[in-house]
């Protein structure tokens, strides 16, 4: 084998490696309780250049579907990654959408404010909250996101029951995964969990490595 391509393969291969650990530091900081120290250091992990290059909010979004005007949900926003491409792409001229930004983490929340602060946006409101019980009326949302997230929900029959519930009926969920994160479910395990909350893939993008699944929330009531 080349020499070049030798190299090549070892640097992707430490790539990915090192993604596997910085991955399972996040599982550890998104699970328990952070100090304002580890929130930085989860926040620079999530925000760093390599993963914008890699991992493009605008590419990402792209697949997703928003459009101007919606009421959208971004469950587990972390430091905000992709909240404000997600807010700008929701406004034109008066035609104005709103971004509401759930997590879990009270310290991830607060530096998000922060982030956010320092934008001109005005169309997004930020919480911390739980994603097995949204405080959202029925059918507050056209449109649910949550990237490399689900995973790490500990009930996600709840959690999904809860995101069918704040969806229109006809509204959409997004649901983003990708390796090398320790949580990454397979695509057709993420569908059978949607699935069985009432929701139907109509939109598929990616590969096993890294996809998006747009579902369609159904017409039944809520149950």
């Amino acid at each position: 084998m080349h020499p070049a391509l030798i190299a090549i393969l070892s640097l992707i291969g430490a790539l990915l490696f090192l993604w596997f650990v910085v991955f399972r530091i996040v599982r550890k900081f998104r699970l328990a309780p952070a100090s304002r120290r580890s929130v930085t250091l989860l926040a620079m992990i999530l925000e760093n250049p390599v993963r914008r290059y890699f991992f493009s909010p605008a590419k990402l979004l792209d697949k997703v579907g928003i459009a101007v005007g919606m009421r959208v949900l971004e469950l587990g926003p972390g430091p905000g990654f992709f909240t404000v491409e997600a807010a700008r792409r929701l406004v034109y001229s008066e035609n104005t959408g709103k971004l509401y930004c759930l997590d879990i983490e009270p310290a991830m929340i607060a530096r998000l404010k922060e982030k956010v602060s320092k934008d001109t946006l005005e169309n997004i409101a930020i919480m911390v909250g739980n994603g097995e019980h949204l405080p959202f009326k029925d059918g507050s949302f056209d449109l649910a996101y949550l990237v490399t997230v689900l995973g790490e929900v500990p009930d996600k029959d709840r959690a999904l029951q809860e995101l069918y519930r704040v969806l229109r009926p006809g509204g959409v969920l997004s649901i983003s995964e990708y390796l090398p994160d320790p949580d990454y479910p397979l695509r057709r395990t993420t569908i059978a969990w949607a699935r069985r909350a009432g929701f139907e893939p109509f939109q598929q993008f990616g590969n096993f490595f890294a996809y998006v699944v747009n579902f369609r929330r159904g017409y039944a009531e809520v149950r």
